[in-house]
């Protein structure tokens, strides 16, 4: 079992996947919504990352639920960071993955800072 779940669209999951967090895909809210209670019971102790368009249109239930309890964790997620000028899209990403792990990261052939 991974210790943080991201469920996000397809187009934004590969830049999940470096942060080696185990990844759900789900075209809409009503794909994610599954995925999301089958998280529940059978990842009590992840962190779970939820595009935050999915998490809006979560039924008020189970929406209640993630609120209220908090095992496992259920946070939105951002779908996406505001260009910020003189930060590449790398840049961005890792700044991102930094906030949602903790930790930074180096893509491959980048120099140790």
């Amino acid at each position: 079992m991974a210790w943080l779940t991201v469920i996000t669209t397809p187009d934004l999951a590969p830049g999940f996947a470096l942060t080696g967090a185990q990844v759900l895909t789900a075209n809409t809210a009503a794909e994610a919504e599954p995925l999301l209670r089958r998280q529940l019971t059978e990842n009590p102790d992840a962190v779970i990352a939820l595009h935050a368009p999915f998490y809006q249109a979560l039924p008020d239930d189970l929406k209640e639920r993630v609120q209220t309890d908090y095992r496992p964790l259920v946070v939105a997620l951002p779908d996406g960071l505001p260009p910020r000028p003189g930060l590449s899209p790398r840049e961005q990403l890792r700044e991102l993955v930094s906030r949602v792990i903790g930790y930074s990261i180096r893509f491959p052939g980048e120099m140790e800072t």
